[in-house]
């Protein structure tokens, strides 16, 4: 599933309660293709994980007041749109040279 021996997840995003927040992964042509593992999850709390194509990881933790997603690409706000897309080639790098 994912190619590189470790992915970081260095870019983090807050979405407060009653804002939208949403990924545009047109790439994708089924929700198959998705893997999400659910890391721990109460009635309060979900810790999750979902594994894209092209090697796109998002980690969510979500809170009764905050969700925090961190994505190991950056992400770009759509203009006129309330969704983002992923930045694929602003991260190009050899994921090692993070590691020092």
């Amino acid at each position: 599933m994912l190619n590189d021996p470790i992915t970081l997840l260095k870019y983090e995003y807050r979405v407060h309660p009653g804002e939208y927040f949403n990924v545009d992964t047109y790439w994708v042509k089924s929700p198959a293709e998705v893997r999400t593992v659910i890391i721990d999850q109460d009635h309060v709390f979900t810790k999750m994980v979902s594994f894209y194509p092209k090697n796109f990881v998002i980690f969510l933790e979500q809170f009764p007041d905050q969700s925090i997603y961190r994505t190991n690409y950056p992400l770009r706000k759509i203009q006129n749109s309330d969704s983002h897309e992923v930045v694929f080639d602003e991260t190009q790098k050899d994921v090692y040279e993070y590691l020092d």
